[in-house]
């Protein structure tokens, strides 16, 4: 895979995530985005919790530099909760007030934040990736329009290829 089916994988991994033991999205429809920098102002128009992807620097064969198909890349995924008069920001953290066990609504971020991992972590070398979780950064609690809201980065370093590949169809079963 190259960085372009990685960061596109992602995507489709974490807009498919369920929540652990349920049948329920954590992501909204279009809540999940792969942007370079988008303008805070985007935040008041997602169901949130939300997530952007973004590519950032990348190098080739880091250790050797013998092989120019060996790409490090390093992608950073912002996710975002917000909570409706909660002026403390716990409920944006741990999470509060929840519509229920298995929906997303009331999560805090720090739960959403399993469920990112969990998504993440689907992609692996089975794919021809190897994904490293680096870094988090703090929490950045924001006012974005009428709502608080609170993000947080996380940044993955992805050992991938140059190159498209697609792995070829396997054990297909014919119908008689």
């Amino acid at each position: 895979m190259n960085t372009w089916q990685c960061l596109r994988q992602v995507q489709y991994l974490l807009r498919n995530r369920k929540w652990t033991g349920s049948s329920n999205l954590v992501f909204a429809e279009g809540s999940v985005k792969i942007t370079a920098a988008p303008p805070q102002s985007v935040f008041e128009q997602l169901r949130m919790p939300a997530v952007m992807i973004r590519p950032l620097g990348a190098t080739t064969d880091p250790e050797k530099g013998e092989l120019p198909d060996l790409v490090e890349q390093e992608v950073a995924i912002t996710l975002a909760v917000a909570h409706a008069g909660e002026a403390w920001g716990e409920y944006q953290i741990v999470g509060g007030h929840r519509a229920g066990q298995t929906q997303s609504q009331g999560r805090g971020l720090l739960e959403v934040e399993e469920e990112l991992f969990a998504a993440v972590e689907l992609l692996d070398t089975d794919d021809g990736v190897v994904v490293q979780h680096r870094v988090s950064s703090a929490v950045q609690p924001e006012r974005v329009g009428e709502q608080y809201l609170l993000f947080r980065d996380y940044l993955f370093r992805l050992r991938t290829s140059a190159d498209r590949y697609y792995h070829p169809v396997e054990n297909l079963v014919g119908s008689a």
